[in-house]
């Protein structure tokens, strides 16, 4: 970024006013020293490199991401912003991040003309820096895709050798966060997953990681431990640009430590997995090792086809008819067929939970609360649940 700054530096000279450059996050790839008026956001942007939500909100208010030209912004009272021009910094066709100046005392033509030309060299350089990188996260999202994808082909030998994180001096984790579309988001696509990765990229674990991405998942292979604090950053990035794009966090998953790459596969398919039980369980994230009984049903396609494997007759407690007798059940069962407690749960009657009881039994069997037949359902109930609450 040293010929980001050296241009930002170039034009605070010429212009006698302070220069911040953003990328297309707003996140500051380049401060010039203080000249002038100085206010909050300012500040903000010196001390903690980052713009607050209501900052963000405001600055996208006037649609600069689509903007052909320089953007003129009012003071805004309630945030006690100064006055600013945004230039946004655009290369072959590509938005590459936004110049902005403080508009106090108010700007000449001269001067956002010069800024322009600034603004046009930087998004020049940008793009060049983009184009390397580019074919680096390329490389990697390739090399995740091969690490995680069964069946795995052998990376070559190259790739293993010149990728230290391979050599399993540390144990390495898999993580899977996946993503899905809301009512008019874009699609999720390998060209806008990319573009997603790309946000992503400083934003990453700190320490060793690979980082890589699926038709509808972000992976992410990192060493060591991966407690809430180191995740957070990159999780709040995933966010910001997932909602930009019109899309929702599905839930992170996280697998098993792997020392080999058989290991290492193994985690991948299990973080994909603990993503999607996160989200029937509308848990942000799950790791492999506090998914208890639902680890029964990895690998196993979750399909009312199963159900009745584990129970014949199951898949009937899904009529619209029996909603209140699977209900029930589902209580019963989970209170360990304590009908006292059941009741209370489901805030009814014993006797009204004796009577949706006795309709299970002409439902299922008199034999359902025996034995196998006692487990098998439980295990059917519960399959359920994941089936209903991943729609």
């Amino acid at each position: 970024m040293n010929n980001v700054q050296q241009f930002a530096d170039s034009l605070a000279d010429q212009l006698n006013r302070s220069v911040e450059i953003d990328d297309c996050s707003l996140r500051p790839l380049a401060l010039t020293e203080q000249h002038g008026d100085i206010d909050d956001v300012r500040i903000r942007s010196i001390l903690q490199r980052h713009s607050s939500p209501e900052v963000f909100e405001y600055a996208f208010s006037l649609d600069i991401a689509h903007a052909a030209g320089p953007v003129r912004y009012p003071p805004h009272p309630t945030l006690q912003t100064l006055p600013r021009v945004c230039i946004p910094m655009r290369a072959h066709g590509e938005l590459h991040g936004y110049l902005w100046l403080i508009d106090s005392p108010a700007l000449t033509e001269a001067d956002i003309a010069a800024a322009t030309g600034t603004a046009a060299d930087i998004a020049e350089v940008l793009h060049q820096q983009s184009q390397s990188s580019a074919t680096a996260l390329d490389r990697e999202a390739q090399l995740v895709s091969a690490l995680l994808t069964s069946p795995r082909p052998d990376p070559p030998a190259e790739v293993l050798r010149d990728e230290p994180l391979l050599g399993f001096a540390r144990p390495l984790k898999a993580l899977t966060m996946k993503l899905a579309p809301v009512s008019g988001g874009e699609l999720l696509d390998g060209r806008a997953m990319r573009g997603t990765v790309q946000e992503l990229m400083y934003a990453r674990p700190t320490g060793d990681s690979l980082l890589g991405y699926s038709d509808d998942a972000i992976r992410l292979v990192t060493a060591g431990e991966v407690d809430d604090d180191r995740l957070r950053p990159f999780r709040h990035a995933l966010r910001r640009a997932a909602q930009r794009r019109g899309w929702s966090l599905y839930g992170t998953g996280i697998g098993s430590s792997a020392s080999t790459l058989e290991e290492l596969l193994r985690s991948g398919l299990q973080s994909e997995y603990a993503a999607t039980v996160a989200h029937t369980r509308k848990l942000e994230q799950l790791s492999w090792e506090e998914l208890g009984p639902d680890v029964v049903f990895f690998a196993l396609p979750w399909t009312t086809q199963n159900l009745e494997i584990l129970f014949p007759g199951a898949a009937d407690l899904f009529a619209d008819e029996n909603r209140l007798v699977r209900e029930s059940l589902d209580a019963y069962v989970e209170c360990g067929g304590d009908t006292r407690r059941a009741a209370a749960l489901l805030s009814v009657h014993r006797t009204t939970l004796y009577y949706r009881l006795d309709r299970a039994k002409e439902l299922l069997g008199d034999d359902w609360a025996q034995g196998e037949r006692r487990a098998g359902l439980q295990l059917a109930l519960r399959l359920a649940m994941l089936i209903r609450s991943s729609v």
